[in-house]
């Protein structure tokens, strides 16, 4: 039993130590009770009660879950063009509906269109294609009913590979719309 009592002697001693370490020495000695020295001047203690926010911070921005949505949407299905052009297919048209209806979720949101094309072709044109095809897309996202504020095109060309351009397959993937977040009023 002796080994146990200087455990908890030295476990006490501890736990003061640490207490003092970080509170203060008031929060080791105790005062003298305050009801003893002059019961007329005694107060019942006041509770300090923290408010809680008025709203909820959301975990992840307006933008942010209209973007992963959009991601999302648009991870199996391509903004189909026509070849070598900037005229959209039907099957891009289908697409762009689902994007326009998940822009309406939240007409505060501003995003950049950004084109990009494969890397055939003389760069120059690939700039212009790309440039086109993301006015297209924007022009047709405000004849669905999404404010023009909103969308900015940009065209990337082909400066901003997804994947390695040596084959069909990833030359494919390279040639995209894309979605980021942007700043309401940029467009000229």
């Amino acid at each position: 039993m002796q080994g146990k009592d200087l455990f908890l002697v030295l476990l006490g001693v501890f736990i003061l130590s640490v207490t003092f370490f970080f509170c203060g020495k008031e929060a080791v000695t105790s005062p003298p009770p305050v009801a003893l020295q002059n019961p007329s001047e005694t107060h019942p203690p006041t509770l300090n009660i923290i408010e809680p926010p008025s709203s909820p911070v959301p975990l992840v921005s307006a933008a942010a879950a209209l973007k992963k949505k959009i991601d999302a949407l648009l991870v199996g299905n391509a903004i189909a063009f026509r070849l070598n052009s900037a005229i959209l297919l039907p099957e891009g048209k289908t697409v762009l509906n689902n994007v326009a209806a998940i822009l309406q979720e939240d007409p505060t949101v501003a995003f950049e269109v950004g084109g990009h094309t494969d890397n055939v072709g003389p760069e120059q044109s690939n700039w212009v294609l790309s440039e086109q095809r993301a006015k297209a897309v924007v022009e047709y996202l405000i004849s669905q009913g999404i404010a023009a504020e909103r969308l900015t095109p940009k065209g990337y060309g082909a400066s901003r590979p997804i994947t390695d351009g040596t084959t069909d397959e990833g030359r494919q993937q390279n040639r995209r719309i894309e979605f980021s977040i942007g700043a309401k009023g940029e467009q000229p």
